[in-house]
């Protein structure tokens, strides 16, 4: 084992390496993953500033653990949860102490790249207990709360990136592809599709990659800004979305670099063009659950803790770059409206409503889980009224008459403020949670803010 505690582990199976379940060996995705013919098994996770992280591992070691019948982990240390993306750790987090990241066998799928399997772990402590800090338990936690209520859930997403080319000037990266006729879902955007050198011929390649492992599409389309695109993925339960979710990002990620392009979720790369974000589509699939007695409570909750919840879903500095009024955004003020794209949670039909303040920098297992978290508290009373337009257009009296009394935070840190005051999400994510979160958050503040602005951007598109 290496110094550094990050070593593969090969440690015999028990049912308490699995929360009571069967054993890993005794898991046909394991075995899947064995006989898959790959050659390397990445195993990823997510930390509190969202930057994916993995390890691979040559899938004989994993065969090998699982011929022994063997569990199969490895180890990471406790700082990887209190890191910022310049391997600092922040106050409360040191290097001291490992966890035991352990494969969610059934989170499994062929890429990024061909010969590679891709699996998303769960942080465990040395003995096998769950790790309270884990973004994946978090979630996992939110969902066991909420199906103790009696609710369970749907999730899909929009995952909107933008293309940039490599200018070879190392003082300014990056710039924008060519974008001749490029705008929302203009077909033009697409006329160099199998051109060579055009994205659009990527963008084929990403496709067939997404259903060659079982990833369901349910649109592809040019969004407003230059070489801005989106992908709908079709809804999965909650944690399999997020997992989807981020194995189709690190597929654009990689497919996107092969041919010379630089694929970015910065929330507004360039102020002259609007931003990226990663709406999250929820329904209620528990029984009732197109009852508005039981989606308004659901939604009302998450109504009256949005301010907090903002802190989740729009985690980083420059998500606020995005985030302001008559963008697409969901704009400034806390409120719903029915097909109205610029309320921050919008009515679809019955139990299906898209949050649309969210971006590619959250974490989404965190930020699902704090949605979900607030939704299934509830609200006493839903009290706010459909908005039918922008809101930043309504004027004070007729924000009053829709029960639109708060704005959400200016910046990450009234965001901060907003959840320190929450005393029920705190209470409901756990105090550990949410001091590490936002010690982080504060350390991430300070260190962008010592970079020059044009730098600072770069930097960003560098590492998401």
């Amino acid at each position: 084992m290496s110094r550094g505690g990050n070593s593969v582990v090969q440690s015999h199976a028990t049912d308490d390496n699995r929360g009571g379940d069967v054993s890993d060996y005794q898991d046909p995705d394991y075995e899947r993953v064995c006989n898959s013919g790959a050659k390397y098994l990445r195993i990823y996770w997510y930390d509190y500033t969202s930057s994916a992280k993995c390890r691979v591992i040559p899938i004989h070691r994993v065969q090998a653990a699982f011929k022994n019948k063997e569990s199969f982990t490895i180890s990471i240390t406790q700082a990887s949860l209190g890191m910022l993306p310049i391997d600092v750790t922040v106050p409360g987090a040191t290097g001291t102490g490992v966890y035991v990241l352990k494969p969610d066998w059934s989170s499994w799928r062929k890429g990024p790249v061909a010969g590679h399997i891709s699996v998303q772990g769960f942080f465990l402590e040395e003995d096998g207990s769950e790790a309270l800090l884990c973004p994946r338990g978090i979630l996992n936690r939110a969902l066991k709360q909420a199906s103790a209520a009696g609710l369970s859930f749907l999730v899909g997403f929009e995952v909107e990136f933008t293309v940039l080319e490599h200018t070879g000037d190392p003082d300014n990266k990056y710039r924008m592809v060519s974008h001749d006729g490029h705008a929302w879902s203009m077909a033009r955007a697409l006329a160099t599709w199998g051109a060579k050198g055009s994205f659009s011929t990527v963008a084929d390649e990403i496709l067939d990659a997404l259903h060659s492992t079982g990833i369901d599409v349910e649109q592809f389309h040019a969004e407003g800004a230059p070489g801005q695109y989106e992908i709908v993925l079709a809804p999965l339960s909650a944690l399999k979305a997020c997992d989807t979710l981020l194995h189709t990002r690190q597929i654009v990620e990689s497919a996107a670099a092969r041919h010379g392009f630089r694929v970015t979720l910065h929330p507004r790369p360039f102020a002259s063009a609007i931003g990226n974000g990663s709406h999250a589509h929820l329904s209620i699939t528990s029984q009732d659950g197109n009852d508005p007695k039981v989606y308004e409570r659901f939604y009302g909750g998450i109504l009256e803790h949005f301010p907090a919840i903002f802190a989740f879903t729009n985690s980083h500095p420059a998500s606020y770059e995005r985030m302001v009024d008559g963008l697409w955004a969901g704009g400034r003020w806390v409120t719903w409206g029915t097909h109205n794209k610029e309320a921050p949670l919008r009515k679809c039909q019955g139990s299906h409503w898209e949050v649309k303040v969210m971006d590619g920098m959250a974490n989404p297992y965190l930020a699902i889980a704090a949605l979900l978290i607030a939704g299934t508290q509830g609200a006493a009373a839903f009290t706010w009224g459909d908005c039918p337009i922008d809101p930043a257009k309504l004027n004070s009296e007729q924000r009053k008459a829709l029960g639109i009394e708060k704005q959400f935070p200016r910046n990450l840190e009234e965001a901060l403020e907003a959840l320190e005051k929450d005393d029920t999400m705190i209470e409901l994510l756990g105090k550990v949670v949410v001091d590490r979160f936002i010690a982080i958050k504060k350390a991430e503040i300070k260190m962008l803010d010592s970079i020059p602005a044009l730098s600072r951007n770069q930097w960003i598109m560098e590492r998401y």
